[in-house]
C-alpha cells in the first residue's frame, strides 16, 4: 500500500488537500490537534499544532508547516506562501514565543515540513544547514514528512492490518487499477465497503477504533478520487463517493450514532467531498451543454445518446437540489447561486440536446423529476411546461408513428436493442407498466399545467391503455433499505392501477386522499430528514434508481 499512498499524495493538486489529511493521520496517532489550517487567517507559519508522543516515546508539540508538492531550490527561499526558509523563520521568531500556550512551552518543540512530494536534492544542504543552526537539544528540533515518510506513517496508523485486512488491501487496489475502464462498476469497492462497515463487527468495537475506520474509508474516497481524476474519469469518483456516503450514514442511523459529534463530522466531511466531486464533474461537462448537440457523441447511435445525456441531466439536476439544500441548511448565499446557475444551465442542456425530449426507459423520470423539481425552485414553470408538453409530443410519435425509441418499462439495454432492430413485434409487451405518466400528470397538477395534463390523460388512454400505471410510495421502513439498496423492490406500497381522471381538479383529489391514508409518511418524520441530511433521499434515488419520493412534489407535503 505505500506505493499506492505514495502516488496518491503525489497526485494532490493544493497543500489545502493536506491540511485536510495531516490532522486525520495525526488523531490516527494518537495526537491531539489544537489548531488547524484556516483560510484567510495568519498563521506565523503554522498549519497544524498538535501534541502528542514521538518515536523516542517523548512527549512534544509538533508544529507543522505544510507545502505543496516538490521542494526545490526555488522554493526554499522566497516571497510565495511555498517559500520553506520564511515559514521555518516565523514559527521560531513569532509563533513559538507569542502564540503558543504557556503550558506547552516547556515541551519540546518538533517543527515539521510536510509535502506529499519530495525534498530536491538542490535544496538539502539548505535544510541541513538550516536545521543545525537552529536546533536545541531538548528544546527545538526539525523533521521533514515527504511522500515516503507520510506513506509509511499514512500505512502503519490508518491502512494498518487490523483495520484492513489483507484481502481487503487487495480489492482496494482491483479498485484503482481498474478506475481508468469506463465500463467498471466499482463492484470491488462496494464489497471493500461493505466488509469494512457491515462484515467487521464494527457497531461492536470502540469509539475510537469507530473513528479510525470511518477515516480509513474517508482516505480510501479520497485516493480514488484522486486516482480517477488523474485518469480523466470522474464518474467512477462521483459514483464511489454516493455510495460511501450513504453506507456509512446506514451504518450510523441503524446503531444509534447520529448524534455522536465525532462521527458525524466524518460524514460530514464526505458529504463535502461528494459535493465536491459532482461539482467538478459537471464543470466538465458545462463547455459541451452550452453547444447545440455538444454531448453528442455517438452520431448516429440515438439509444446510447439518449441514455447518456439522460444520466447526465439526473447528475446535474441533483447537484443543482444539493446546492439548494445545502444553502438552506447553512444559510449560505453562494450556494444559492450556484443553485440557480445549475438550473439555467438545464434549461440550456434541453434546449440544445433533443434527445432530452425523448426518453428511453420508463426510470428516466426519475432524472426529469429531479430537473423539473429544482427548475420549480426557481420559477421556471413556463419552460417546465413546454418541456413536458414536447416530452409527450415525442413520446406519442416514437410509439404512434415511429414505432420505437419510446419508454420502455424494462429498462433493460437489451430490450431496447432487440426493439429497435426487429421489425415486427407487440409494442404493448414493453409498456406494460409505466410510472413516468402518472408522475407527469402528478407534476402537471403540482404546477397547474392544465393543457399538458390533458394531453397526458389522452396519452393514457391510447399508448398506455392496456398499461397499469402506477406509483411508489415509501413507508416507514423506507429507510431501513434506501442507503445500501433500491427500496422500491422492499418496501413502500404502489398506487396501483392508476386511472387519470379527465379534469386535473378530480386528480387533485385523489391525490390528496392518497395524502391522508394510512400508509402515507411525512418525510419530516425521517431521520436523515431530522438531522438536515434531506439531500440523501434524492442521492439514493439516482444512486439506485429508486422512484423519487411522491412527498417531493406533493401538494401538502411542499
Amino acid at each position: 500500500m505505500k506505493l499506492v499512498i505514495k502516488e496518491y499524495l503525489s497526485l494532490l493538486k493544493e497543500s489545502k488537500e493536506l491540511d485536510d489529511l495531516i490532522p486525520e493521520l495525526l488523531l490516527s496517532m494518537n495526537h491531539k490537534t489544537i489548531s488547524k489550517a484556516q483560510v484567510g487567517t495568519r498563521q506565523y507559519g503554522v498549519d497544524v499544532t498538535s501534541i502528542g508522543k514521538d518515536a523516542d516515546g517523548i512527549e512534544k508539540v509538533f508544529l507543522f508547516t505544510i507545502k505543496e508538492g516538490n521542494l526545490s531550490r526555488a522554493d526554499w527561499d522566497g516571497g510565495s506562501n511555498q517559500a520553506v526558509r520564511p515559514s521555518l523563520d516565523e514559527i521560531l521568531d513569532v509563533y513559538i514565543p507569542t502564540h503558543l500556550e504557556k503550558k506547552y512551552l516547556s515541551l519540546p518543540k518538533k517543527i515539521v515540513v510536510a509535502t506529499g512530494g519530495d525534498l530536491n536534492q538542490n535544496v538539502q544542504q539548505n535544510w541541513s544547514g538550516y536545521t543545525k543552526r537552529h536546533s536545541v537539544d531538548n528544546e527545538i528540533e526539525f523533521a521533514f514528512w515527504g511522500g515516503d515518510e507520510l506513506s509509511i506513517l499514512i500505512e502503519e496508523n490508518l491502512f494498518n492490518e487490523h483495520l484492513i485486512p489483507k484481502e481487503l488491501r487487495s480489492k482496494f487496489r482491483k479498485t484503482l487499477a481498474l478506475l481508468n475502464d469506463i465500463d467498471y462498476d466499482l463492484r470491488d469497492y462496494y464489497s471493500y465497503l461493505n466488509e469494512i462497515i457491515n462484515n467487521s463487527k464494527l457497531e461492536k468495537q470502540s469509539e475510537k477504533k469507530q473513528l479510525k475506520t470511518l477515516r480509513l474509508i474517508y482516505l480510501s474516497l479520497n485516493i480514488i478520487y484522486r486516482w480517477a481524476d488523474s485518469e480523466d474519469n470522474l464518474k467512477h469518483a462521483l459514483l464511489a463517493s454516493e455510495r460511501t456516503l450513504l453506507n456509512i450514514w446506514e451504518f450510523l442511523s441503524k446503531n444509534k450514532l447520529t448524534e455522536n459529534k465525532k462521527l458525524t463530522e466524518i460524514i460530514g466531511k464526505i458529504y463535502y467531498k461528494n459535493l465536491e466531486i459532482i461539482s467538478k464533474y459537471c464543470e466538465k461537462l458545462q463547455p459541451l451543454i452550452k453547444i447545440k448537440n455538444g454531448m453528442s457523441f455517438y452520431g448516429n447511435d440515438f439509444i446510447q445518446e439518449s441514455l447518456i445525456l439522460f444520466e447526465q441531466l439526473g447528475i446535474l439536476a441533483l447537484l443543482g437540489n444539493l446546492f439548494q439544500f445545502t444553502a438552506i441548511i447553512n444559510n449560505n448565499a453562494e450556494y444559492v447561486k450556484y443553485s440557480a446557475s445549475i438550473a439555467l444551465l438545464i434549461k440550456e442542456f434541453i434546449k440544445n440536446h433533443k434527445a432530452l425530449l425523448n426518453p428511453l426507459y420508463d426510470e428516466h423520470i426519475i432524472d426529469i423529476s429531479l430537473a423539473i423539481f429544482l427548475l420549480h425552485e426557481w420559477n421556471e414553470i413556463k419552460f417546465v411546461d413546454e418541456w413536458i408538453s414536447d416530452l409527450i409530443t415525442h413520446i406519442d410519435f416514437a410509439f404512434n408513428i415511429n414505432g420505437k425509441y419510446f419508454p420502455i418499462d424494462t429498462d433493460n439495454f437489451d430490450d431496447l436493442v432487440d426493439i429497435n432492430l426487429r421489425n415486427s413485434f407487440d409494442k404493448n409487451d414493453y409498456v406494460k407498466t409505466s410510472t413516468l405518466i402518472p408522475i407527469l400528470a402528478q407534476w402537471c397538477v403540482k404546477l397547474g399545467l392544465i393543457e399538458n395534463y390533458k394531453d397526458i390523460q389522452q396519452i393514457s388512454e391510447d399508448i398506455f391503455k392496456k398499461a397499469t400505471l402506477q406509483i411508489w410510495y415509501p413507508d416507514e421502513r423506507v429507510e431501513d433499505f434506501m442507503f445500501s439498496t433500491n427500496a422500491g423492490f422492499e418496501c413502500g406500497y404502489a398506487e396501483a392501477p392508476i386511472k387519470i381522471p379527465k379534469k386535473i381538479k378530480d386528480y387533485s383529489k385523489l391525490m390528496e386522499e392518497v395524502q391522508k391514508s394510512e400508509n402515507y409518511i411525512d418525510i419530516q418524520s425521517l431521520l436523515c430528514v431530522k438531522h438536515s441530511m434531506t439531500p440523501l433521499i434524492l442521492i439514493s434515488c439516482r444512486h439506485f434508481r429508486m422512484p423519487l419520493f411522491p412527498q417531493f412534489w406533493n401538494i401538502k407535503a411542499n
